[in-house]
């Protein structure tokens, strides 16, 4: 006898019956509801992580660019036009060589480094800047930067007198 003859074992065998297939939707679409919420914290963290990056790679190569340049470097937000710095720190950010704030001339740029637009950062001291002597050690007190996104929470890094950022590792309300 044939394959295909043999009997309702063939028959039974051809696909899922509408039970199967409402239970595996509902556990789909059960796991799916889950996995979005964490999935949109993972973007959130995934944001202030690259603009801690950016931070602390800014303020590396300012630093260092002062002390072996043996030149003051300033890092400061930037306006659209990249020729002065403003209050903004989640704006585009621009290591320079000296410490001006206006006027600032395209062979005075060391490195831009663009914004991220997923997050918001604030300085607590206020300023458009901060410089670099050429020893390495920033201008002022120490400071802080927050790193905010939408649902409230964020990360600090602290600047200190010395020049180094560093991540505060207890999460912060913003």
């Amino acid at each position: 006898m044939p394959f295909f003859f043999q009997g309702s074992a063939y028959a039974r065998s051809q696909g899922f019956t509408l039970l199967e297939l409402v239970i595996a939707l509902l556990l789909i679409s059960a796991l799916a509801a889950w996995g979005i919420p964490n999935f949109q914290t993972l973007g959130r963290n995934t944001a202030v992580t690259a603009d801690i990056n950016r931070l602390q790679t800014a303020f590396s190569l300012a630093r260092n660019t002062a002390i072996t340049q043996r030149m003051t470097t300033t890092i400061c937000p930037a306006n659209a036009a990249k020729n002065a710095c403003t209050h903004d720190w989640s704006s585009v950010l621009l290591v320079i060589k000296g410490d001006s704030i206006n006027q600032i001339h395209n062979a005075d740029i060391v490195r831009v480094f663009p914004a991220q637009t997923a997050t918001a950062i604030s300085y607590n001291r206020g300023t458009r800047r901060v410089s670099y002597s050429p020893l390495g050690h920033t201008n002022g007190f120490n400071g802080s930067f927050d790193i905010c996104t939408d649902n409230g929470r964020g990360k600090r890094l602290v600047l200190s007198r010395l020049g180094r950022l560093r991540i505060d590792e207890a999460p912060i309300d913003c």
